[in-house]
């Protein structure tokens, strides 16, 4: 297996995430790895026979949908596919609380321009540092809400490019179709960062829900609106448990 070791600043969740969306993706690939976050979250452990970055990822043709701004999606990736749904309610007939686009903005829109800015190759250690200057985003990166926050507006407001993680976006929104936060209260969701390894249909439960014995770091953020029906996640804090 190969030892894919990321760092990481567990208190921004489009992060935490993008480290579970790779998960996913070596899943899909290489079923049967395992992985673990250490030093107190600061860094991903992956242990997979998947190969990063993943050589193929691109989104395959629409299926019918009436609402665009709430179409799911299917990412094709290497060794299958994945849908991407997770921005629908439990009937998916409405959002859900995590939809953080707003207006016109479809999330097939926004993917497949994050998509086009993957060129050339890049040292996974790398990958979350990694930026470019875009209007397109799903506003899962604390950095790039900090930024729009610090100026007092909101780059969508006025057309304007603000700084992107586009491996975090991408792999934070693969992220959050099997790991997803558990809800605490009116827009503040809680994850936990397992120490122990853990295949992953335990690693998705414990994201959400760690019990009793599991080594893990939690933190807590919130989501806040930042104009015209858009929303981003905020930066987390650490939560103690009793």
């Amino acid at each position: 297996m190969h030892e894919y070791r990321v760092p990481l600043d567990p208190r921004k969740p489009g992060q935490f995430l993008a480290c579970c969306g790779m998960f996913e993706l070596a899943d899909i690939s290489a079923p049967g790895g395992i992985a673990a976050f250490e030093r107190a979250g600061q860094l991903f452990a992956l242990n997979t026979d998947a190969t990063f970055p993943p050589k193929e990822l691109k989104l395959l043709p629409a299926a019918e949908f009436e609402n665009k701004t709430l179409e799911p999606l299917t990412l094709a990736c290497t060794g299958g596919e994945l849908a991407l749904n997770w921005w629908l309610n439990e009937t998916l007939t409405g959002k859900s609380a995590f939809k953080t686009w707003g207006g016109q903005q479809t999330p097939r829109r926004v993917l497949e321009e994050l998509l086009g800015e993957l060129k050339g190759t890049i040292a996974v250690e790398e990958m979350f540092a990694w930026t470019r200057y875009m209007k397109s985003r799903f506003g899962v990166d604390a950095r790039a809400a900090w930024e729009a926050l610090d100026a007092g507006y909101s780059p969508n407001d006025i057309g304007q490019d603000a700084a992107t993680f586009p491996w975090v976006e991408i792999l934070a929104v693969i992220g959050l179709q099997g790991f997803r936060p558990a809800q605490q209260k009116r827009a503040r969701y809680r994850y936990s960062a397992w120490s122990d390894p853990l295949p992953i249909a335990a690693a998705r439960a414990a994201c959400a829900a760690p019990w009793p014995g599991l080594s893990a770091q939690t933190f807590e953020f919130e989501v806040a609106v930042r104009g015209q029906g858009y929303k981003t996640f905020l930066f987390a804090e650490g939560v103690n448990h009793a």
